[in-house]
């Protein structure tokens, strides 16, 4: 109790919740990038497949069996072979074709960010885990 005989003071009313901003989608501009990137991962996620099965079913040139059964199929007098070991022909394919399904994904939510505005951090983690996977496989495919 106070002693100046004053009631005590009201307590201040909370404030109002804020109204749900706009802030989290993109503009028009960051949009139409998202086109764009749609595009060019379209046709990443094309080349990488178009690569990982011309990887898979090229012979490699150390084998000899492989090369001389490839030329009885084609009647070529020119093979083209895989220059590298077994283990590098596989670690390209186990990095590559993930890279190209996530390259197909990405490209479908960047036209859901184009359309939306929305799922942009998403867009740019899948990106860039299909271009470090993608690089990697061509990297440890050409040593």
């Amino acid at each position: 109790m106070e002693a100046s005989g004053q009631p005590p003071p009201e307590p201040t009313p909370p404030p109002p919740p804020e109204a749900p901003s706009d802030d989290d989608t993109a503009t028009t501009g960051w949009r139409l990038l998202g086109v764009l990137l749609a595009l060019a991962l379209a046709f990443a996620c094309a080349v990488m497949v178009i690569a990982m099965l011309d990887i898979g079913d090229t012979p490699r040139c150390d084998d000899p069996a492989a090369l001389e059964e490839e030329r009885a199929e084609t009647d070529d007098l020119v093979i083209e072979c895989f220059d590298g070991s077994q283990a590098q022909k596989v670690i390209s394919l186990v990095l590559g074709w993930p890279s190209a399904i996530l390259a197909g994904i990405a490209a479908l939510v960047a036209l859901f960010f184009a359309a939306t505005g929305r799922q942009g951090q998403l867009l740019l983690r899948l990106t860039g885990t299909a271009i470090v996977l993608g690089g990697l496989s061509i990297l440890i495919g050409s040593i």
